[in-house]
């Protein structure tokens, strides 16, 4: 009997390493903050819900490919510790990131806009998938 814990567990991990249904089975995209180099009046635009589903800001899990409703977190009014949370539309193509960031158009200005500040492949999704 000692030995029955020990074979369940060796089963779940079977399971799981044939690929029963993991969030990496099919092609993906990411959504991430650009914390790359980021230019003056350009910030990180925190991810906090994907098509309605909230994330947790400093996780970046997969997203089916398609279009996605992503609402980020940008900054506030100048001197005002709140942000505003924008709404963006993103065509998620397979095995693609997605840097976000926001931006305003002038340095005095406190109005920031989210965008996409860039894109690139996901290697071991090309690899995986070739889509």
């Amino acid at each position: 009997m000692k030995f029955a814990p020990l074979a369940l567990v060796a089963a779940l991990l079977a399971a799981c390493a044939s690929g029963g249904g993991g969030m990496y089975d099919k092609p993906y995209a990411l959504f991430e903050p650009d914390q790359r180099s980021v230019p003056a009046d350009t910030r990180a635009a925190f991810i906090l819900k994907v098509d309605g589903e909230d994330r947790t800001i400093n996780r970046s899990d997969p997203v089916t490919p398609g279009m996605r409703t992503v609402v980020v977190s940008v900054p506030g009014a100048r001197g005002m510790s709140e942000s505003k949370h924008e709404t963006m539309t993103i065509d998620a193509k397979p095995c693609m990131r997605y840097y976000l960031a926001a931006r305003r158009p002038t340095s005095t200005s406190s109005d920031w806009s989210p965008f996409i500040a860039g894109t690139e492949p996901i290697g071991e999704c090309m690899k995986k998938f070739k889509p």
